[in-house]
C-alpha cells in the first residue's frame, strides 16, 4: 500500500514536469513562428517532442525485455534526438525569459538612477541661481519628483539579485553573467531530467517485483 502511494505521488510530480516542460517548449517553439500557423507547428513539435521523452523509457525497456536490441536501438536514436531538442527548447526559453526580466529591471533601475541625479543637479543649481532663474527651475524640479515618484512606486531593484549573490559568494570566480548561465542550464536540465525520467522511475515501482522462484530439490532415489 505505501509502496503504490510513493509511486503515485511520484506521478503525480513526473507529471508536473511534463506539464512544465510541454508549456516552455510550446512557448519557445510559438515564439519562432513567423503566422499563427507557423508558431503553433513549432509549439506542437516542442509538446511531442516531450511527449516522446517520456515514452521512450517504456518503449525501449519492453523491446530490451523482448530481445528486440534492433527496436531499443532506433527509438534509443529517436529518443536522443527529441531530447535533444526539448532541452535546447527549454534552455532557449529559460534564456530567453530571464535574460527579458534582467534587461527590464536594469532599465527601470538606470532610469531611477539617472532621475536622481538629475534631481540633485538641479537642487544643486538651485541654490546658486539667480532669483529670475528659479521659477524655471522649480517647475523642472517639480517635474522630476514627479517622475522620480513614479519610479518608486515600481520598486525598483536589482536586475538579477540571485545570480549577484552567488557570484559574491564565488569569491570573484564566477561573474553574474556566468552564473545567470549556469542557472539557466540547471532550470532546463532539471525540467527535462525530470519529464523524461521521472514517470518511468515512478510506474517502474508502482508493482512489486516478482519474487524470485526458489531452486527446485533434485530427487534422489531412497538408498535403502
Amino acid at each position: 500500500m505505501t509502496r503504490n502511494i510513493i509511486a503515485g505521488a511520484g506521478a503525480v510530480v513526473a507529471l508536473g514536469f511534463l506539464t512544465a516542460s510541454a508549456v516552455a517548449n510550446y512557448l519557445f517553439g510559438a515564439s519562432l513562428g513567423r503566422s499563427p500557423w507557423e508558431a503553433t507547428l513549432y509549439g506542437c513539435v516542442g509538446v511531442l517532442a516531450v511527449a516522446l521523452n517520456a515514452l521512450a523509457p517504456f518503449y525501449i525497456s519492453w523491446a530490451l525485455a523482448a530481445s528486440r536490441r534492433t527496436t531499443a536501438a532506433g527509438i534509443a536514436v529517436l529518443w536522443a534526438l527529441c531530447l535533444v531538442y526539448s532541452t535546447t527548447s527549454a534552455l532557449g526559453f529559460a534564456a530567453q525569459n530571464r535574460e527579458g526580466v534582467v534587461v527590464a529591471r536594469q532599465v527601470t533601475h538606470d532610469a531611477y538612477q539617472d532621475t536622481r541625479r538629475e534631481l540633485l543637479d538641479l537642487e544643486a543649481r538651485r541654490s546658486t541661481a539667480k532669483i529670475k532663474d528659479r521659477s524655471a527651475l522649480d517647475a523642472r524640479i517639480d517635474d522630476v519628483r514627479r517622475r522620480l515618484a513614479a519610479l518608486r512606486q515600481d520598486r525598483p531593484m536589482l536586475a538579477d539579485a540571485q545570480s549577484t549573490f552567488l557570484a559574491a559568494l564565488s569569491l570573484g570566480v564566477f561573474e553574474p553573467g556566468q552564473v545567470r548561465i549556469a542557472l539557466v542550464i540547471l532550470f532546463s536540465l532539471m525540467i527535462e531530467v525530470g519529464a523524461t525520467i521521472g514517470l518511468f522511475a515512478a510506474l517502474s515501482y508502482a508493482s512489486p517485483a516478482p519474487e524470485p522462484t526458489a531452486p527446485r530439490e533434485r530427487w534422489t532415489p531412497n538408498a535403502g
